[in-house]
């Protein structure tokens, strides 16, 4: 299935936007090669807005006609720039639904929909411009004759056949490629609608008219199935959306994030890739910027907008926000076969969430594995970011008993004999006699940093209210450092 995006008079849209005090009036937009005025009188409107088609002008009458029949009409100049901007807002709306679209004219986008699911493929009754323009779509079983019949207002939000096109005007044929030089022909034959063309043999059309007119027989009969001539997304992922009004709350954040979100998970469906990390920017009001990394548990391309709005329910703003940034950094898909017989996450999307959220609370690089790092140094740890395949790994420390830290260790008196070696525990939580001990184990490091250099001679101590952990720190500290046993 094939479905056609259209925003209606988009060239008078672009021009009313240096224009804002003109958009209730009535407005065309005339086509000027140069910067003369030679003849201008006589060049025809490119596109007029409802004000104007009111009084009964239309696209296509010269600027004197025009003016005869509605002299209060304001005549704009293209603005180029403001039209390349609209068209960037349609594919950034297209790239929502699906990463294969194609620019068919300045105003219209084919997209091939086959790819998308049922909730994308409804997304299509709620796409909005920013400005409110008029977006008009329609389904259809091949991209041109969805891309025909977009042009006309009846057939908006409807999935068109043969049969539904029958009735519509004949002078759509004037959009197609030659259409517009054999269109009075045609009307001279006693033509009206497109259904009228439709019933002619194929064969006696392309004899008299040529092979286009064969063409545009098989487009309504949907007898042309042709692929996209499919539109290349910009390499860089970067996107900026400037905010309308500034906004303060998570959940109107969250919204503009989803628009910024639609095209990316699109880019990165075109390129085979997936997201690793979310760079979000906030430009405030005050004038200061704001940046958070957010570190994806395992590379994805769908799904972003869970962590982005756990990170803005916990996110503190000094100032209400007038612009956001989106950028992401690569990495290719990871892809894993299952295994029975392995640690697994019955549902590791759910344990990305719940990373997501505590990241969110505890702050960027503070949730992870923890690892030993290569310096031996007791206590000392480093932490890894998670990642599915790293919880699903066989990758778990074998400690059949293991040691409960206390944190901060307790500092305590001990009798001890010289050498030195430990007899009883004289202050802390647990004192009493050392019934047996295992030690010592002497551990040391950095000893060519006259600065960081340490040392300390440990124990394993057994007590009357269990097993614990004893350490020397020369020349006179005892700690109490952990507990043997959950």
């Amino acid at each position: 299935m094939f479905a056609a995006l259209h925003l209606v008079d988009l060239p008078v849209h672009a021009a009313l936007r240096a224009r804002p005090d003109a958009w209730r009036l009535p407005c065309g937009v005339l086509a000027l090669e140069d910067d003369t005025i030679v003849e201008r009188v006589k060049l025809p409107l490119l596109a007029v807005n409802d004000a104007a088609r009111r009084t009964g002008i239309d696209a296509g009458w010269p600027l004197n006609r025009a003016l005869v029949r509605c002299p209060g009409l304001q005549v704009l100049t293209p603005r180029p720039d403001h039209e390349a901007s609209l068209l960037a807002e349609m594919i950034g709306h297209a790239e929502t639904l699906t990463p294969d679209l194609e620019i068919a004219t300045t105003d219209t986008l084919l997209l091939d929909l086959s790819r998308a699911t049922t909730r994308q493929t409804g997304r299509l009754d709620w796409l909005e411009m920013h400005g409110g323009e008029e977006l008009r779509h329609v389904r259809a079983a091949t991209p041109d004759l969805a891309g025909l019949a977009v042009r006309v207002e009846n057939c908006h939000g409807s999935f068109v056949t043969p049969d539904t096109v029958m009735p519509l005007p004949l002078s759509l044929l004037g959009v197609l490629p030659g259409g517009a030089a054999l269109l009075k022909l045609l009307e001279s034959w006693g033509l009206h609608t497109l259904g009228d063309f439709m019933k002619l043999p194929r064969q006696a059309l392309t004899e008299r008219l040529g092979p286009d007119a064969g063409t545009w027989h098989d487009l309504l009969h949907e007898r042309r199935r042709r692929p996209l001539r499919l539109h290349r997304p910009p390499e860089n992922l970067a996107q900026t959306l400037n905010l309308e009004h500034p906004i303060h709350d998570s959940e109107p954040l969250a919204f503009a994030f989803q628009r910024l979100l639609g095209p990316l998970t699109a880019r990165l469906h075109a390129r085979h890739v997936a997201a690793r990390t979310l760079r979000l920017g906030f430009h405030l009001e005050d004038g200061s910027e704001l940046e958070r990394l957010l570190h994806l548990p395992e590379p994805r391309t769908d799904a972003l907008l869970d962590p982005v709005r756990l990170l803005l329910e916990n996110l503190k703003l000094p100032a209400a926000v007038e612009r956001l940034s989106l950028d992401a950094e690569t990495a290719d898909p990871e892809v894993a076969q299952r295994d029975a017989f392995q640690h697994q996450l019955p549902r590791p999307r759910q344990w990305q969430e719940t990373l997501a959220r505590l990241e969110a609370l505890l702050g960027d690089r503070r949730v992870g594995i923890p690892t030993l790092p290569t310096d031996h140094r007791e206590a000392a740890s480093d932490i890894r970011p998670p990642s599915v395949a790293a919880v699903e790994s066989d990758a778990w420390p074998a400690c059949p008993v293991p040691l409960r830290r206390f944190r901060p260790p307790y500092a305590i008196h001990v009798a001890f004999s010289p050498g030195p070696t430990p007899l009883a525990l004289l202050s802390g939580p647990h004192r009493g006699e050392i019934l047996r001990s295992r030690g010592p184990f002497l551990h040391s490091g950095c000893w060519w940093d006259e600065q960081d250099r340490w040392r300390r001679i440990e124990w394993d101590v057994q007590l009357a209210t269990g097993f614990f952990r004893l350490a020397h720190l020369p020349p006179e500290q005892w700690r109490l450092e952990g507990h043997y046993g959950t």
